[in-house]
């Protein structure tokens, strides 16, 4: 074989083995996948993950408690003379229920008036007598005359002072012989009769009850407590009640304080919440589910079972130019069997909704935008 011919040889393996490299190269790159055994990229299916406004309900059981009630009871002792209430029936404060007699009361005050208006005169004429005797001067009143007439206006103004409180006190007890409604309530059961001789030591003659307001006590975790009040006046946050057959009240409450102290035996912390209550559908002592609803702006909802649970945290798979990745989550809470979590996807991620096996992240993949309304 000539020279010329064994170089043309050479000049055509060195280009086949050219074209070989090139083809390879160009493989590789326009793929941005890796093989498999057998030379198939994987197939996924994924979504984007679409940012949007989620509401998560935390529930609890409450018991619904008065703020105010207490049993009606007299200040002073005395026959019932009128009942002007009646069980069951709804009270302003202030609104007499019952009356007692009044007439050893009403003596008592008019005596203190007429002391008083006697006292009132007297310490008027020794004031004035007093004031006189001072700008008459030392020539005309001794200083010992002039001392006498200051006493008598200082006795007679302890004096007025005593028939003051005197009548203050007759006024106060005449106008305990009316038992009034301490505050706005219900009334239970009326356990007095008219002509029954009461006093301070009766017990139950009536009991009030507020309901509106009324007040609906829940436990939470200390580490609830944080996520939930956080922060001051949060709008995002609603106190919800349902009630036993369902439904939902609807008043939202207000978190009025919580407990000064982590209960030890049940590391829950108590929260009182306040509901307006117009129509008297909160009873006390009822058990009530308490719904705490927390909006979220900017969030992603995944699917529970797409969640890669870690002892660091949960995680999911998303696709990310190609390749597989797996994205730590920051999770809020759950609703209707998913996950919301926060908004920390970029732009070109999508999250994988179907099952990964023999792939690790780094791995390239086809993917394919799943509808996932099909």
């Amino acid at each position: 074989m000539s020279v010329l011919k064994r170089k043309f040889v050479w000049l055509v393996f060195i280009t086949l083995i050219l074209i070989i490299v090139v083809f390879g190269i160009y493989n590789a790159t326009h793929t941005n996948k890796t093989y498999e055994i057998g030379g198939v990229i994987p197939d996924v299916a994924v979504v984007e993950p679409k940012a949007q406004n989620a509401v998560i309900t935390h529930r609890y059981i409450g018991l619904v408690e008065a703020i105010n009630q207490t049993d009606i009871v007299p200040y002073i002792s005395g026959y019932v003379t009128k009942i002007s209430a009646q069980g069951g029936q709804q009270v302003k404060k202030g609104d007499i229920l019952a009356v007692l007699k009044q007439d050893d009361y009403a003596a008592k005050l008019a005596a203190a008036d007429a002391e008083l208006f006697a006292l009132k005169a007297d310490f008027f004429n020794s004031k004035i007598k007093y004031e006189r005797m001072k700008k008459s001067g030392d020539n005309v009143y001794s200083p010992q005359e002039l001392d006498d007439a200051k006493s008598a206006f200082l006795a007679a103004a302890g004096n007025l002072e005593q028939a003051r409180a005197n009548q203050f006190a007759a006024r106060v007890n005449f106008d305990y012989t009316y038992l009034k409604a301490p505050f706005d309530g219900v009334l239970g059961n009326i356990a007095v009769s008219l002509g029954e001789y009461v006093s301070p030591q009766s017990k139950n003659l009536m009991e009030l009850v507020q309901y509106n307001p009324i007040r609906v006590v829940f436990s939470i975790t200390d580490k609830e407590f944080l996520n939930h009040f956080d922060k001051k006046d949060d709008k995002n946050l609603l106190v919800k009640v349902q009630l036993a057959n369902g439904d939902i009240l609807p008043q939202n409450g207000e978190i009025k304080y919580t407990a000064n102290a982590i209960n030890k035996n049940t590391n829950s912390l108590a929260v009182y919440a306040e509901f307006a209550n117009p129509d008297n559908i909160l009873m006390p002592n009822a058990y009530v589910q308490v719904l705490l609803e927390r909006k979220y702006d900017n969030v992603v909802l995944i699917d529970k079972s797409l969640l890669i649970m870690k002892a660091d945290g949960d995680y999911v798979y998303t696709v990310l130019n190609g390749v597989l990745n797996i994205h730590k989550l920051y999770i809020y809470g759950e609703e209707n069997n998913q996950m919301v979590v926060q908004n920390n996807f970029t732009d070109d991620e999508y999250i994988v909704i179907e099952t990964i096996e023999n792939l690790s992240a780094g791995e390239k993949v086809n993917y394919k935008i799943a509808d996932k309304t099909e």
